[in-house]
């Protein structure tokens, strides 16, 4: 069995820029002859930058995405604005 999701960790303000990372949760789970095997991880997916000058959001590759790209892969909870 496995599962994955999409979620956002707490964000960090530098500079009066915050910076919220959206990280890959994955779990994984075997069973093989009695013996059960698990496993989890984390991997950063998106970088969200709130500044004065707006928002923006970058891949861990460092190219530029749409908000609305990270909405769609995300569900809500996962970048609502904080307040």
């Amino acid at each position: 069995m496995r599962k994955e999701y999409l979620a956002r960790e707490e964000a960090v303000v530098v500079a009066g820029v915050r910076i919220t990372p959206v990280i890959r949760i994955s779990v994984r789970y075997t069973e093989i002859k009695g013996a059960r095997s698990f496993y989890a991880g984390k991997q950063p997916v998106y970088l969200i930058v709130s500044s004065v000058d707006g928002e923006r959001a970058y891949s861990v590759t460092g190219n530029e995405v749409s908000i609305q790209q990270v909405i769609s892969d995300c569900p809500a909870p996962a970048v609502a604005p904080e307040g």
